[in-house]
């Protein structure tokens, strides 16, 4: 049975399980020291991982069976300082009524966060040519450089101007344009510059060598 945690501990996690976010640690709200991290890391609910010079937290997988196994608990009650923000009632009041929800019927915590769609309503995923998408990766390219002086574009820039298309796919793409010579993928020079949406589009060559930016002659 999951042990509760410090009313502090309950809400971070619930932070990072309903944002999917995974922020640095001295952005982390409730505010948090690397310190303060270690009952959590050491109930393997959460990891530090390093990116640049910052540690960012990151959720573990059992993070979600912890908390669908405290909600789903008989005994299960929410608790937070009475400093906590006005949000904090209403908060308390949606746990404790979807507690009481999945308990009566049987609902998995990963059921209700992350509801599958069924083959019926998935979208259709229409994917474009290769050379489709090849073409519009220059255009994207050429009219973010008519604006800056900076001929580098942020591959995260791209992945939000051609939204439409998974940024796997776009990343792909943009790996074997680089491989037939048609750009170059260039580093990130400064670590500290390295933001949390840089992370996410980065591709990596191998061994940890991560690019950031796209370059077309």
């Amino acid at each position: 049975m999951s042990e509760p945690l410090k009313s502090k501990y309950e809400l971070i996690l619930w932070n990072l399980l309903l944002t999917g976010d995974e922020p640095q640690v001295s952005k982390i709200k409730p505010k948090l020291t690397t310190a303060e991290c270690k009952p959590l890391i050491h109930q393997g609910l959460i990891r530090l991982e390093k990116r640049g010079r910052a540690n960012h937290l990151v959720l573990e997988d059992k993070a979600w069976d912890w908390m669908s196994e405290r909600l789903q608990s008989e005994d299960f009650k929410v608790e937070f300082s009475p400093r906590a923000t006005t949000a904090i009632p209403i908060f308390q009041t949606f746990l404790m009524r979807l507690g009481q929800y999945m308990r009566s019927n049987d609902v998995p915590l990963v059921e209700f966060l992350k509801p599958a769609l069924s083959s019926s309503n998935a979208p259709i995923d229409h994917q474009p040519s290769h050379a489709s998408l090849e073409e519009r990766i220059r255009k994207t390219y050429a009219s973010l450089t008519q604006t800056s002086a900076d001929f580098r574009v942020r591959i995260a820039q791209i992945h939000q101007a051609i939204n439409d298309i998974p940024p796997q796919t776009v990343n792909n793409t943009l790996r074997s344009m680089q491989q037939a010579g048609e750009l170059s993928l260039r580093p990130m020079e400064d670590p500290e510059e390295i933001a949390l949406e840089d992370e996410k589009a980065a591709i990596d060559l191998g061994g940890g060598d991560k690019r950031y930016f796209v370059f077309i002659k």
